[in-house]
């Protein structure tokens, strides 16, 4: 159906990767599609670590002969490609499952930097036999949209989320980069501002009126959230907060990323109808 790449150049302070997870998590609640998060960046486990409790240091792989045991995750996605034996169902049997027939996570954070590279050649292809199996999947990407990879998967992409720091010198670069990039200057862009304070006076209202940007969101700054990342407990925060009347902190954030997860799929449908 789509492939939805959540970008930004580095900036851990953006909060990519949190708003990803909270956007994913919110889509399959409210939906019955079949969502694939795709993590796509290196020896990065902090998408597996929203939703489960950081693992314990590895052991060596269990060898057998001279064969290490077999490849999982993204590495078995790869070799398949690599090998001309891949099928858009086969991604099912690398993936971890986050809600049964719903949301599942493909990744590797376990892998040389020279392993990872060669790898990255597949990503694009991983994305697209992907989307011919899932209704929607989620690429969590970074760097600069100049490197050839992460171009090739952000001009492959339905949607571009581009995700900010609430940081005026950032958004400014961005506003440049949104000029001279045409990948950024389209219609199918949505901005993040991740972690932001509706107190300042660059809270997301006023930077898309300043910066002329209307698909302009935030992602609220949320202590419990942000505990429950640590703890890989996404589902639970959800669980726990969803659905309760009286206002505060967390219905907020809850409800900002409902209205951000309902526009990234209405954005969707209008791109797809224009197409």
């Amino acid at each position: 159906m789509a492939i939805i790449s959540f970008w930004s150049e580095g900036d851990r302070e953006a909060g990519k990767t949190a708003s990803l997870a909270a956007i994913a998590t919110q889509i399959s609640i409210d939906n019955t599609y079949k969502t694939l998060i795709f993590n796509a960046e290196y020896n990065d486990s902090s998408l597996e670590e929203c939703f489960w409790p950081p693992k314990k240091p590895r052991k060596e792989a269990f060898m057998l002969g001279n064969r290490a045991d077999l490849a999982t995750g993204t590495t078995g996605v790869a070799k398949a490609i690599l090998s001309n034996k891949t099928s858009p169902e086969i991604i099912k049997y690398y993936t971890k499952t986050i809600y049964k027939d719903r949301l599942e996570l493909l990744t590797e954070d376990n892998i040389t930097q020279e392993d990872y590279q060669n790898q990255r050649r597949t990503y694009k292809e991983i994305a697209k036999i992907a989307n011919r199996y899932y209704n929607l999947v989620l690429v969590d990407i970074s760097g600069s949209p100049e490197e050839s990879i992460t171009r090739s998967i952000l001009e492959e992409s339905d949607i571009v989320v581009v995700n900010l720091p609430q940081n005026i010198k950032k958004i400014n670069e961005y506003l440049e980069l949104k000029r001279t990039n045409k990948v950024f200057n389209t219609e199918k862009t949505i901005v993040l501002i991740g972690r932001c304070d509706k107190n300042s006076k660059y809270n997301a209202k006023n930077l898309s009126r300043q910066t002329n940007i209307r698909d302009l969101y935030p992602v609220p700054y949320n202590t419990q959230f942000l505990e429950a990342i640590n703890e890989g407990k996404i589902t639970e925060f959800f669980t726990k907060f969803r659905g309760r009347i009286h206002p505060d902190e967390n219905t907020y954030f809850l409800e900002e990323v409902k209205k951000n997860s309902e526009r990234i799929l209405e954005k969707l449908k209008e791109i797809q109808m224009r197409t």
